[in-house]
């Protein structure tokens, strides 16, 4: 190991549980060199092991999948910059290791924060989700490639708002006098106080939301400004642009707040629909050998900590799917 970064990489490999046997040989071997590597080594353990003492059990998972999707990154990079593109190594950069969650606690702040003349943006790159707090006490969580925007100062005023681009999940501090506003695309979401998902990416024609507890008037905009809906807990209401159709219906609303623990939940998803949420978290493309195969459904759980190659392999067991993986898109074909 020549560099600092492999060295980092192993290390953190073996703690976290990643590493094969053939990495925890090379481990040992870098650990007999001398006494300065195995008190790094026992540095980086305590190091790793006292998050105990200061977080959560489940910040604690998160936070480590940070460090590791860091190192992650690393390898993609070194892979680039490899002349042996095998799928075998790529395969192991782009998808070996579990995609990170980061959620700010106390080591780390959100992914993404800018201030530029009072205007704040939360954002969660791919693979990542981010939690903050607002000015008002306000807790959001947002999910992977998604962002909110807001003026800090507009949360001395009458009302308080953001804009979304993407997913989260609003737990709203109580304030009977200031109406709370998420601005999303297709529509407003009106709260005073209340817990709710929104979806509403700015390339997609669908707005949605669930709302977990209390109660919401969402405003729709533009040509459909007329329309005003006020959503009850465990009601979930979907607009489609396109279509020009709105569906209310009921639900567990746990289930479309499951990301917020890094889970996907799907009770009854065709394979399209499953195939751009996994874009999204795990940051690669899919492409279909027959467009036939989208209407598949599925219903199951993904998990976030999971890499890539276990969603795989249960498309494989459960519709008899195969893949194959060239640089970062994945080739899905049906089994002959």
């Amino acid at each position: 190991m020549e560099n600092t970064n492999q060295i980092d990489a192993l290390i953190i490999k073996v703690i976290s549980g990643n590493a094969s046997e053939e990495e925890v040989l090379q481990l040992n071997n870098w650990l007999a060199e001398s006494g300065d590597n195995q008190k790094k080594y026992e540095d980086s353990l305590k190091t790793w092991n006292a998050a105990e003492a200061w977080l959560e059990p489940d910040n604690i998972r998160h936070d480590k999948l940070k460090i590791i999707t860091t190192v992650n990154q690393d390898l993609i990079i070194q892979s680039r910059n490899s002349k042996r593109r095998s799928f075998v190594y790529l395969a192991a950069a782009i998808l070996a290791f579990p995609i990170a969650i980061a959620i700010s606690a106390l080591f780390f702040t959100p992914l993404s924060v800018r201030n530029n003349q009072a205007v704040c943006e939360v954002s969660a790159p791919a693979g990542h989700i981010s939690r903050c707090i607002l000015p008002d006490g306000t807790e959001v969580w947002v999910n992977s490639g998604s962002k909110i925007t807001y003026h800090s100062s507009g949360f001395a005023g009458k009302k308080r708002e953001v804009q979304l681009d993407g997913e989260a999940y609003f737990e709203v501090a109580k304030k009977k006098k200031k109406p709370f506003y998420v601005r999303a695309g297709l529509a407003d979401v009106k709260v005073m106080g209340t817990s709710f998902n929104v979806k509403a990416f700015s390339d997609s024609k669908t707005f949605e939301t669930v709302l977990s507890e209390g109660s919401i008037e969402l405003e729709f905009k533009g040509e459909y400004a007329n329309q005003h809906l006020r959503i009850k807990p465990g009601e979930r209401a979907v607009f489609n642009a396109g279509q020009e159709k709105l569906l209310v219906q009921n639900v567990d609303a746990r289930i479309y707040s499951a990301w917020r623990n890094g889970q996907i939940i799907f009770t009854d998803a065709t394979l399209n629909d499953l195939i751009k949420e996994l874009e999204r978290v795990y940051d690669v493309k899919f492409k279909l050998t027959d467009p036939g195969l989208g209407s598949y459904r599925f219903r199951g759980t993904f998990s976030y900590d999971n890499n890539l190659i276990n969603a795989l392999e249960k498309f494989k067991v459960t519709a008899h799917i195969n893949y194959h993986i060239e640089n970062k898109e994945v080739w899905l074909s049906k089994t002959d």
